[in-house]
């Protein structure tokens, strides 16, 4: 395990919106592993604009959504980690961020966008022919993979899929990535108990709504983040949230960001909404 100190807090603006994507985002790479990202998934130079807040105290995370499956995660003691960066699929692209880390589950281009990481050191969870074995820390922040699939068809379909945990500030919180079946006990155990769940719930691609809230279950998350999903500006993947959010209590947070603490966690799965830009 390799630990890193450096931190910076990051920059976030806005860069207009975006082209229109097409639906082979997320299709199958062709051999199971690493594809190639959009060659044209560029984004122009960074501009100062305001800080994303963990919280006036410094006790909580921060998380801030931008669409599809991209997360700015604030750690409490301002490491940041920019999740699964998108390229032109039609949310608003940001100028490179220049985070401390920044994480990639899978090649696909709607996920890899490492451009937008700018000075970030980038940690991709696939190899060329397999996964990658990462558990880092890197200032405040334990970061580690657990080996998926894009499908349940163990990679043949659409490639592999690795899911992130972050740990920082007592949260266990992770990303799904593309996952496309429920877990194995194995990984269940890899993963753990979590207490904030970043799932994909647009069906065809990856988990749908029942897969999404069975895999919720199976992680115990007391906070689950609907992502991946069909929007006003995406509409490629085949159903949206609302088929995930029936039989929950649902927040419909009002804005692109919220506040994560370890004390004020919900008793039962709450399903948060976050806006975008």
């Amino acid at each position: 395990m390799r630990e890193f100190t450096r931190r910076r807090f990051i920059v976030v603006g806005a860069a207009g919106i975006a082209a229109a994507y097409v639906s082979a985002a997320c299709g199958d790479d062709g051999n199971g592993g690493v594809a190639s990202p959009a060659p044209d998934a560029t984004a122009p130079a960074a501009a100062a604009s305001p800080t994303v807040d963990a919280g006036a105290d410094r006790g909580a995370a921060g998380l801030q959504w931008f669409g599809q499956s991209m997360f700015l995660l604030t750690s409490p003691g301002g490491t940041t980690v920019l999740l699964d960066p998108f390229g032109e699929i039609g949310y608003t692209l940001p100028p490179p961020l220049n985070s401390d880390v920044a994480t990639i589950t899978h090649e696909h281009p709607d996920h890899s966008n490492d451009a937008l990481a700018g000075t970030a050191t980038v940690l991709r969870g696939l190899t060329a022919d397999g996964w990658a074995d990462i558990d880092e820390t890197i200032g405040d922040v334990n970061i580690r993979t657990v080996q998926t699939c894009h499908a349940a068809s163990q990679g043949s379909e659409r490639g592999r899929n690795a899911v992130f945990v972050f740990e920082t500030g007592g949260l266990r919180i992770a990303h799904l990535g593309d996952l496309g079946h429920v877990l194995t006990d194995e990984q269940r155990t890899g993963i753990g108990q979590v207490d904030a769940l970043m799932v994909p719930v647009g069906g065809g691609f990856t988990l749908d709504a029942a897969a999404a809230t069975q895999v919720a279950g199976q992680l115990d998350a007391k906070i689950a983040f609907p992502m991946h999903y069909q929007t006003e500006r995406v509409t490629f993947l085949r159903d949206t949230a609302e088929p995930f959010l029936v039989g929950k209590t649902v927040e419909r947070a009002g804005s692109t960001t919220i506040r994560l603490s370890a004390a004020d966690l919900p008793a039962a799965l709450t399903a948060y909404v976050l806006d975008y830009e």
